[in-house]
């Protein structure tokens, strides 16, 4: 099997249909207010019952949101004034996720049910689902766009999936049972959305970023890994809270007061200059990383992950298992288990 050969962008050499990826996620906040509550904008000839009927489901509704906002003629909101409304009284609805992609063996246990069954692209994921990465890994979207990549020999629950329509607020808490994920939050958009994932060490709370999450024992105790690759993130646990900016990576302990993050490893420099004619199986080259102790090496179909390796050598073999266009991406891995941010290309075969 051949690639077709393709000038890189950096100027390292002709390269067979290897374009590196440097583009970069611009950091996303949403604006909410400081008690998280969902801002209401008053629009014109709107009153405080119709506000009330649409959007909260307390009978009580008038009397609490006019004491809430101290509103002084409830008869008269003026128009573009904002109406706080904590997010506990909007009327919910119970939202499911979306298996998109599935690569091996992966499962998924119900609530109520016995047993478990395969899961299958197109299958639909409700409350309190367990989805479990045996040999395989899953793509899930959600209400809110937001994706995440279940990596192999690990699990999730579906702890809180839920959609508050009127508002447009999309409340997703995913708990990490073992293993690694990777998250790409959009952008939330109704102020008071969350995005979190828990494990017993640690939650981590995004406001649209693209980021990974760990979860190791060491001690009998729970270690959550936590690197962080495009825009904002919160840590917390008992025993306080910890921000983190993009390219900052953080290992909480369970039961321990959070550490200062710290930086990831830069993106390894690929090494093209041998590269005329690219057959496959093709020897992948970089330069050595400062700090690195390891490098982890994946393949991606379509945002899938197919397979990871790690590798002490500067080096490896990659080949593609069918026709059509993949991901590779090499990262730097510290002395800490920090994977660092990651270089990508992709890699074409069976075109002309």
């Amino acid at each position: 099997m051949k690639i077709n050969e393709k000038r890189a962008e950096s100027g390292m050499g002709v390269v067979a249909v290897l374009m590196l990826v440097l583009s970069l996620l611009a950091p996303a906040v949403v604006a909410e207010d400081a008690d998280g509550d969902w801002l209401y904008e008053v629009k014109l000839n709107d009153t405080i019952w119709d506000i009330c009927k649409n959007y909260v489901a307390d009978k009580q509704c008038w009397r609490k949101l006019v004491e809430y906002n101290q509103i002084k003629t409830p008869k008269y909101l003026p128009p573009e004034s904002i109406v706080r409304i904590p997010k506990e009284w909007l009327k919910p609805s119970l939202a499911q996720a979306l298996v998109i992609a599935v690569e091996g063996e992966v499962k998924v246990s119900r609530d109520g049910e016995e047993g478990d069954r395969d899961v299958n692209v197109g299958d639909k994921l409700s409350q309190l689902d367990v989805i479990t990465a045996r040999n395989g890994s899953a793509m899930i979207k959600f209400a809110d766009d937001s994706r995440l990549l279940l990596k192999p020999n690990s699990a999730v629950r579906m702890q809180g999936l839920r959609y508050y329509q009127r508002g447009g607020i999309a409340d997703t808490q995913i708990r990490l049972l073992r293993g690694r994920v990777k998250a790409n939050v959009e952008k939330l958009k109704g102020l008071g959305s969350r995005f979190d994932i828990a494990t017993p060490a640690a939650v981590a709370a995004v406001r649209g970023t693209e980021f990974r999450v760990g979860l190791e024992q060491q001690d009998g105790k729970s270690i959550m890994v936590t690197e962080l690759l495009e825009g904002a993130l919160q840590l917390e646990n008992d025993q306080g809270s910890q921000s983190l900016k993009a390219g900052e990576a953080l290992r909480a302990v369970e039961g321990q007061q959070l550490q200062q993050p710290v930086a990831l490893l830069p993106r390894p420099r690929l090494d093209f200059s041998s590269a005329e004619e690219v057959v496959l199986p093709y020897q992948l080259q970089w330069f050595a990383v400062d700090g690195a102790s390891a490098y982890k090496v994946s393949l991606r179909k379509e945002g899938l992950l197919l397979w990871e390796e790690t590798t002490t050598d500067e080096g490896f073999e990659i080949d593609l298992p069918d026709d059509g266009e993949y991901e590779v991406q090499v990262a730097a891995v510290d002395a800490q288990g920090f994977e660092g941010k990651g270089r990508r290309l992709r890699m074409a075969a069976g075109t002309d």
